[in-house]
């Protein structure tokens, strides 16, 4: 019976440890992914101060991940999709963004950059979610987080 409960428990913990990524990704309510009422968990974003209708959540470990290609869209990127290799590609003007599901090593214009939240793939809805401030700051926007005691805002401004 002790090493039952001990293995169980030894799963339980991998399990939590290595699936960080798609567990807090996965929070998405069922229907639209824009639906959510902001809350510290789930903030609201804007960019240039004006309220984008998108999901965000945050991880456990403090990142905010968004579903990529909304938020590409809405920095005005073109979005290719490798569904072979999981990897998303986002280009506007002279700057390139390349993503790999669960990979914690990002390219930007060609230079290999350490991410702190590796995207990740939501197996049910397929959404691949991505790291807003990674992206936004790849970009060279600047990234400004707003906290209440229920709620919370990030801010993306990009100079004129």
């Amino acid at each position: 019976m002790r090493k039952i409960v001990s293995v169980i428990i030894s799963v339980a913990v991998i399990s939590m440890s290595i699936g960080v990524n798609s567990i807090f990704a996965s929070a998405a309510p069922s229907g639209s992914v824009a639906s959510v009422k902001s809350s510290r968990e789930h903030p609201s974003i804007f960019i240039n101060n004006e309220k984008l209708d998108i999901y965000a959540n945050v991880t456990t470990l403090g990142t905010t991940l968004v579903p990529m290609r909304p938020i590409f869209e809405a920095y005005g990127m073109t979005v290719e999709w490798d569904n072979t290799t999981k990897t998303v590609t986002a280009t506007k003007g002279d700057t390139k963004i390349k993503l790999t599901n669960n990979s914690f090593d990002g390219v930007v214009n060609g230079n290999k950059v350490v991410l702190t939240q590796a995207p990740s793939l939501e197996p049910d809805s397929n959404i691949f979610f991505v790291n807003l401030r990674f992206i936004s700051e790849a970009l060279g926007a600047q990234v400004t987080w707003s906290k209440t005691v229920n709620d919370a805002s990030v801010y993306i401004n990009f100079s004129e």
